[in-house]
């Protein structure tokens, strides 16, 4: 990571640049504001740290002029000791975080490594979102750019091009085949086949002529020889959706197929050579069913070199407009819009179906408003008034409802957090921080 420290007195400047290229950082030291703006138009900077009374002009004025040249550029605010109103100022000014002078080194590193960690998160999901808008593959496009998507696009991007299988989990209605379907289309094997089966609608007499075939003979009615999944799937990517419905009989086939890399039809005596990725996916407690004897052990460990887990809708609402975007776009619906409490309704429901819940609800909502703005009044009856989940646990009544609060807040004075943070009785900063926590965006 490249950072710049920009600071007008020397032996500042020169500690910090010491501290951080010892680190590991690559470091270039300014003076004053003329030069940063000279190194961040000629150099890519990732990371600036700025102090905040520079000779020539002050941090937070800086600021946006370097993020109009770099508009990705991070930044660190450092100020003069006890200066809590120009922390917020320079909070305003889209600092990632300011330290007091004298800086505590060691905090200044740990906030450094989480920015990295950061910036190479936005880095995988950029390329991913690159090769996506290049593919027609996909039949569905991924849709979504809050932390907890950038966060899954990361890890698909890096587990896509090793050979290791993967255990995609995530409730009903998330998406885990068209996350598989994208394994398949970043990783090596993108030109081979990409076959999925789901294991709960194969009658149990049948799972295995379905996964590995079946000669002539085989049973009644096998009039002929037939190819199973894994070899329609050879030299690509098979996915075994609903994993945790195998037979456990059918588990132990699975199991030596994937260590020994070869199958044996049903009714045959021979071995077969297959060359397969295999990635498998449930919305079922696959460790759980390993304790309760409905899973086998080693299968599970087999199947879950690699874990992706997919985030809930509830945990990324801020995407929630744009999906809505989406499946107006997709269903060709283009005489209706949401109105801003129709948004705000669907920023507090929970969605337990998921995104394909939201696109039910959305394909509802336009068949029966009668206007071309759909209000609250236009969605479900669960959406408006849901039923409080008599399984959740205090904590969580109560993050639902203290989130609603802020929300509440923060619309009632257009989005001034200031003003939402004194009608809350909190903090700017302690409010900020909950912001962050619950992912809340401006609708």
């Amino acid at each position: 990571m490249n950072i710049l420290v920009v600071d007008d007195e020397a032996d500042q400047r020169e500690l910090l640049g010491g501290f951080l290229k010892k680190q590991g950082f690559a470091v270039i030291l300014a003076a004053d504001g003329a030069q940063s703006l000279t190194i961040v138009r000629i150099e890519n900077i990732d990371l600036v740290l700025l102090d905040q009374r520079l000779p020539d002009i002050n941090g937070d004025e800086l600021l946006p002029q370097l993020r109009e040249i770099n508009p990705r550029l991070r930044a660190i605010m450092i100020t003069a000791f006890g200066a809590v109103e120009m922390a917020v100022k320079v909070m305003r000014s889209g600092a990632d975080d300011f330290f007091e002078k004298p800086v505590d080194l060691s905090a200044l590193r740990e906030r450094i490594q989480k920015i990295e960690q950061e910036i190479m998160i936005e880095v995988d999901a950029d390329a991913v979102n690159s090769i996506l808008e290049k593919e027609q593959k996909l039949p569905l496009k991924l849709v979504g750019s809050s932390a907890a998507m950038r966060d899954l696009l990361s890890i698909i991007r890096r587990a896509a091009v090793t050979p290791w299988a993967v255990l995609i989990q995530g409730e009903t209605g998330t998406g885990k085949e068209l996350i598989a379907r994208l394994l398949h289309l970043l990783s090596p094997k993108k030109e081979h086949p990409f076959v999925a089966i789901n294991c709960a609608a194969m009658p149990e007499n049948l799972v295995e002529s379905e996964l590995f075939g079946h000669e002539k003979g085989a049973f009644t009615g096998a009039e002929n020889s037939r190819r199973g999944h894994f070899e329609i799937a050879d030299g690509g990517t098979l996915m075994l959706d609903e994993v945790g419905e195998l037979p456990l009989g059918t588990q132990a086939k699975l199991l030596r197929a994937l260590q020994e890399k070869t199958i044996t039809r049903v009714g045959g005596s021979q071995e077969i050579a297959i060359d397969i990725r295999v990635l498998a996916a449930t919305n079922r407690d696959l460790g759980q069913m390993v304790k309760e004897g409905n899973f086998r052990e080693d299968l599970f460990y087999r199947l879950k070199v690699i874990e992706i887990e997919i985030p809930p809708l509830r945990n990324r609402r801020e995407d929630i407009p744009e999906l809505i975007d989406t499946f107006l776009e997709r269903h060709n619906i283009t005489n209706v819009k949401f109105a801003a409490d129709a948004l705000n309704t669907l920023a507090r429901y929970q969605f337990p179906g998921n995104i394909r819940e939201l696109e039910h609800i959305v394909q509802r909502a336009s068949t029966f408003c009668r206007s071309s703005l759909i209000s609250a009044a236009d969605l479900p009856s669960e959406v408006r008034f849901p039923e409080i989940d008599p399984q959740a646990k205090l904590n969580q009544h109560l993050a639902t409802l203290e989130l609603r609060l802020i929300r509440e807040a923060l619309e009632k004075h257009n989005w001034v957090q200031t003003q939402a943070a004194v009608s809350l009785g909190l903090s700017e900063r302690v409010l900020r921080y909950k912001i962050k926590k619950y992912k809340i965006m401006k609708s």
